[in-house]
């Protein structure tokens, strides 16, 4: 039910809190070490500074009252004499619905579950008609003589018959009931409401004597619910409408203000880098999650490098929750009916630009991750006092202290272009209010010049101003690299001044190429995100171009649209990287699809191919629907009703069940059970809690006002007006909201029902007349019992944990993670065999390509939430026997977290490149130029100087194509790792002992040492079906064993002294023998196409590396390793001792 309540924050133009992010570049905080000196401003008063506080805003009091009208409108209207006397006893129900219906939804989300609940009532009151028609017959075919109806509802005699079918009936649609609501998502609450449809007429059921009687109350019954629905319906188109479009707008404003936050903050990082330890910094903040030390008083003491990355952690997350959120309120946005101007495809289109400029900004903010794994690797991390160590850490300080002062300038002039031009491409949209350009106070003569020439975002022409400042970007970005070149100028002086060691050399080199990578990949990000800005620019120019800004029209979704919202309805997501059937739909064999595009093989069985075999394989899912685990979730929720409704069914307790009221319980255990123990027990504790607290706040309600009527519903609108402010601020409660509004509404609920009809009216269904000091603790006691039975069935005879689920998730969550790197490994193939194609162009590899990874990247993003939930509903659980190992869970969390991240800057780098490798190919080489061209190229001395750079694009295209196919063993160790980590979390194996994984930058290596055959002009131009003849690769190998046990393998230092030895003589020797710009690796070849991606590569695929070899210690220490080694001697461990241990399984 949480997840079905879960909403995203009020729509509106005003969330309550100031977002100075969005409010244009001109406001935008300076980077200063001291805030400027502001006016003082009046004191905001106490009702102000409280609002503010709790972030009680416009939006969210009017979506407070919008809750309150359903069940405050269903309580008063049946007041009325002419309603209470066609409802009877069955009124109360229709305030409870009208909650559950849930009024505060976005339309569009609401429209979807109101359809869902309308079925489910209406297919409930039919079934509910033939239960109790059955039960009639049965009670016709064993009773002698003519049956009468009753004069009471609960008047008539027992009969045995009709009590055991009602009661199969009930048992029969719980189950099946419950098995849609754990295998469709979407069915959670129209499945609720079924159940207390069921339930309510099952347990009435044995009292039915004749068919009119059962007709009539299913008929009462299902007015009720419909009702209530409609109440539900009124209140959300009717009282403050809002639509999901609303909410997805406001959630692209919000983001756009925070991608600017996120620019300046990093801005101000940067600074800090430029005179502080960037390895320091580092170190601390990952180590230390609170960051600073605390004082005497526990307060801490941030310095201000850890508070800008803190602030930019803080800010970044906030971005990429949003960025989630987005994701998943767009598809409910797209199939909104709506009056408007930016139709289904255009929400699309905004979202694909939002996400072009959101993953190079996130990369950015990757360089305090990547400062503290070099910490890490160089032994940083630790308060060291070698000598050696401390001179090499201030070197590199040193450099990147320069690097930073360099990138400082040409990041001022891209931030302040991000930030403008965001802010641009939101007024076009409509997203943001235009500047406010009426005149100030005072200010009668303005100069008109002076504000012609101060063109702002919004006005005409200032996509050129954007433009003029990302080419001036443009045009400085090679200084980071002179900036480098010229420190490490200065390191090599240092080095023959000092005598450093050849090999010690080779390994500085090394150390600064690594340097050169991270400075590119900055460049590389910078770039991107300024080049993904002019197009959000250029796309909202358009629309406004085509006049589609211009005027509203009547907008509704396509029947393509609505087929897959069926479809999406009707369909579980699981696990698998399986496609969705459209991939498959082109008829045109253009490319081969690999297995990872079909469904999951049955290892037990092959692919049908007879009709037979067909029909044979539906009635396997039969019976694999039977044994799943939703069928056990659907019977532990029946037999947990059975529990308390066979109360009804007995003979000498059924009137007892009437008296008690014990379909309150009944009702609980519809709204209550889930699937797993610690949501189980926390949501236990919520019904318990919010039974509690409802019932004090109902007698306060009844007793406040003296019991009159009028002040007794002003007095229940006002609790459930402020208790909704907690369903909408604090999600996790929602359970128990609910709950104290329903148990509000069911006892004040019935004490005016009472006064309305009367007493003697009251108690024709059997139940005694309480008072309300004694109805209050009846229901407490319902709650509880029906939560204690839930719970019981919840974990009887097996639990199902949420740390079993937890670990599902991550195992799929890997195996995800190694789809989705099949995918970008097979793109980069692709476009580097320029086999790929236009990726809009349908049909097309890379459009397929881009399609499965986009459909494997939702499935992600939707497993990292879950995994947060369960982590933290384990918390709730009983531990029974050892603790639960939470932090190694949280550290495989955290680090295939990173991983998606790393791998969406290689996915985006290869889809947005920097340069079209397809331009070089050697047709297009050889198209000379026309004579008659006037152009500079048919200059002699321009066509000298051309010719040379043309044949090393040539060579350097060819170079990179053999260097990243030699890449293919990397990444297939990569994926190969990732699926074995996944299916030794699924299964609990242990793992071997040794895991290859990718050697962190052995693609440089082979880069470095691979060199070009120096040509002639004069010389023929090489053939295309031989495309390395002119590469000299020399290959280290790509892979290395990484102990399980927590180890590496390496060579004594002997054996590597030797190995760098040979290095030197043969590498270096060859290196001199031949002309510098022999060699692929020089940096006047840095402009090519492809170097940019092959950096990003890089870089993400060395974080990558790091993290998979500390997912492999983890899952090693979860999962145990196979290892069957014998050590005797110093370890204590015999041959005896070690065979008992069992199966060779270290823990």
């Amino acid at each position: 039910m949480e997840s079905a309540a879960r909403q995203p924050p009020p729509p509106s133009g005003d969330d309550g809190h100031e977002h100075p992010e969005a409010n244009g570049s001109q406001q935008q905080p300076q980077l200063k070490d001291e805030e400027e000196n502001v006016p003082r401003t009046k004191k905001p008063g106490f009702l102000q500074r409280f609002m503010t506080k709790h972030g009680i805003s416009a939006p969210i009091l009017m979506m407070m009252f919008k809750g309150t009208v359903p069940p405050i409108v269903a309580i008063s209207m049946y007041q009325s004499h002419a309603v209470s006397s066609y409802y009877v006893t069955l009124g109360y129900l229709i305030p409870i619905i009208s909650v559950l219906a849930l009024p505060l939804l976005p339309r569009g989300k609401f429209m979807i579950n109101l359809t869902l609940n309308v079925l489910a009532v209406c297919l409930g009151a039919a079934i509910s008609m033939l239960m109790l028609w059955s039960g009639v017959k049965a009670r016709e075919n064993t009773t002698p003589g003519v049956v009468r109806p009753s004069l009471t509802l609960t008047g008539a005699a027992y009969n045995s018959s009709q009590s055991a079918v009602c009661a199969i009936w009930l048992f029969f649609n719980i189950w099946a009931a419950n098995v849609v609501r754990a295998k469709l998502p979407a069915f959670n609450m129209p499945v609720i409401i079924y159940s207390i449809l069921v339930n309510v007429s099952a347990t009435y059921g044995p009292w039915m004597t004749v068919t009119k009687e059962a007709e009539l109350f299913v008929r009462q019954l299902l007015t009720c619910m419909l009702v209530a629905l409609a109440l539900a319906l009124g209140a959300n188109l009717l009282v403050f409408p809002i639509s999901s479009r609303v909410v997805v707008f406001k959630e692209f404003a919000d983001a756009i203000g925070l991608l600017m936050k996120t620019v300046q903050l990093q801005k101000k990082y940067l600074v800090r880098l430029e005179s502080d330890d960037m390895f320091a910094v580092a170190t601390r903040t990952d180590t230390h999650p609170g960051f600073g030390k605390a004082d005497n008083h526990g307060r801490l003491n941030l310095t201000k490098e850890e508070k800008a990355a803190q602030a930019l952690k803080a800010t970044f997350d906030a971005l990429s929750e949003l960025a989630g959120k987005l994701d998943a309120d767009l598809a409910f946005a797209k199939r909104d009916v709506a009056w408007g101007k930016l139709d289904a495809k255009d929400l699309s289109d905004m979202f694909k630009h939002f996400r072009d400029v959101y993953v190079p900004i996130m990369g950015m903010t990757t360089i305090v991750d990547i400062f503290k794994r070099v910490a890490e690797h160089r032994g940083w991390d630790t308060d060291e006092d070698d000598e050696d160590i401390i001179c090499e850490k201030e070197r590199e300080k040193r450099l990147w202290n320069q690097v930073m002062k360099q990138m400082h300038e040409p990041f001022e002039i891209l931030s302040e272009a991000i930030s403008q031009g965001l802010e641009h491409a939101g007024i076009l949209l409509e997203l943001l209010p235009r500047p406010n350009v009426g005149k100030k106070a005072g200010s009668g003569d303005t100069d008109v010049e002076a504000e012609a020439d101060n063109t702002k975002p919004g006005d005409p022409g200032f996509a050129a101003v954007v433009d003029d400042k990302i080419q001036q970007f443009n045009s400085r970005k090679g200084e980071l690299l002179k900036a480098w070149l010229r420190e490490r100028a200065l390191a090599s002086q240092e080095d023959e001044t000092n005598g450093i060691e050849p090999k010690h050399s080779d390994e500085r080199r090394e150390r600064q190429q690594n340097q050169l990578h991270i400075v590119l990949y900055m460049e590389s990000l910078m770039c991107s995100a300024g080049r993904a800005v002019q197009e959000l620019i250029t796309y909202a120019e358009s629309k406004v171009a085509d006049g589609t800004m211009s005027r509203k029209r009547l907008i509704f979704p396509s029947s393509h649209r609505l087929r897959k919202w069926l479809y999406s309805v009707l369909s579980s997501e699981d696990s698998s990287a399986e496609q969705a059937p459209d991939l498959m739909e082109s008829h045109a064999n253009i490319v081969y699809f690999g297995d990872g595009y079909n469904k999951k093989k049955d290892p037990e069985h092959l692919e049908p191919v007879t009709a037979w075999e067909r029909f044979g394989s539906r009635l396997r899912s039969v019976s694999n629907l039977l044994g799943s685990e939703e069928s056990v979730f659907g019977f532990r929720v029946a037999c947990a009703t059975m529990t308390i409704g066979i109360v009804a069914f007995l003979e000498n307790t059924q009137h007892f069940f009437m008296e008690q009221r014990l379909l309150w319980a009944m009702i609980i255990i519809a709204i209550g059970m889930t699937m797993t123990s610690g949501q189980s027990f926390f949501g236990f504790l919520l019904r318990v809690g919010g039974t509690v607290f409802g019932m004090a706040t109902s007698l306060v309600i009844w007793y406040i006002v003296a019991e009159h009527r009028a002040g007794v519903i002003v007095f229940l609108w006002l609790f459930i007006f402020v208790e909704f402010y907690f369903f909408l601020k604090y999600f996790r409660f929602i359970p128990a909201v609910i709950i104290v509004i329903i148990t509000q509404v069911l006892i004040v609920g019935y004490e005016l029902q009472v006064l309305t009809l009367g007493v003697d009216v009251a108690e024709r269904t059997g139940q005694p007349y309480y008072k309300i000091y004694l109805l209050a603790p009846y229901r407490l006691a319902c709650v509880a019992g029906g939560s204690v039975v839930a719970f019981f069935w919840t974990i009887f005879p097996k639990p199902l944990t949420d740390r079993t689920w937890l670990r599902r998730d991550l195992s799929a969550t890997l195996y995800l993670m190694a789809n989705y790197f099949g995918v970008i490994n097979s793109t980069l193939e692709a476009s580097v065999d320029r086999t790929a194609g236009d990726i809009t162009t349908p049909h097309t590899p890379a459009h397929q390509l881009h399609k499965a990874g986009r459909k494997i990247f939702g499935k992600v993003m939707l497993l990292i939430p879950s995994m947060s939930q369960h982590s933290e509903w384990q918390k709730w659980e009983p531990t029974i026997g050892g603790k639960f190992p939470r932090e190694a869970y949280d550290d495989i969390i955290l680090r295939s977290t990173r991983i998606m991240r790393y791998l969406t800057l290689v996915s985006y780098s290869l889809t947005h490149p920097t340069h079209d490798l397809a331009a070089q190919t050697p047709a297009d080489e050889k198209q000379a130029p026309s004579p008659d061209d006037g152009s500079e190229n048919n200059d002699p001395k321009r066509a000298s100087t051309n010719q040379p750079e043309a044949q090393v694009d040539r060579d350097w295209v060819k170079a990179l194509h053999t260097a990243l196919h030699a890449l293919k063993p990397t990444h297939n160790a990569i994926l190969s790792t990732l699926t074995l980590l996944s299916n030794s979390l699924l299964s609990g194996q242990s793992l071997p002992p040794y895991v290859p994984l990718p050697r962190p930058y052995e693609a440089t290596r082979n880069l470095r040492n691979t060199r070009l055959r120096k040509n002639s002009p004069d010389s023929a131009p090489p053939s295309p079906s031989s495309p390395t003849d002119d590469i000299i690769p020399d290959r280290a190998p790509v892979v290395e064993l990484v102990s399980t046990n927590g180890a590496k393998e390496k060579k004594g230092e002997e054996d590597e002294d030797e190995e760098y030895e040979l290095e030197d003589e043969s590498h270096e020797g060859r290196r001199d023998r031949l002309p510098p710009s022999a060699y692929i690796f020089d940096s006047e070849l840095i402009e090519q196409p492809g170097y940019a991606e092959f950096t990003v590569l890089q870089v993400c695929t060395t974080l990558v590396c790091d993290d998979l070899e500390g997912l492999v210690k983890t899952v090693s220490g979860l999962v145990g390793v196979v290892d069957f080694t014998i050590r005797v001697g110093g370890s204590g461990t015999t041959l005896g001792s070690a065979m008992s241990r069992g199966k060779g399984k270290v823990e």
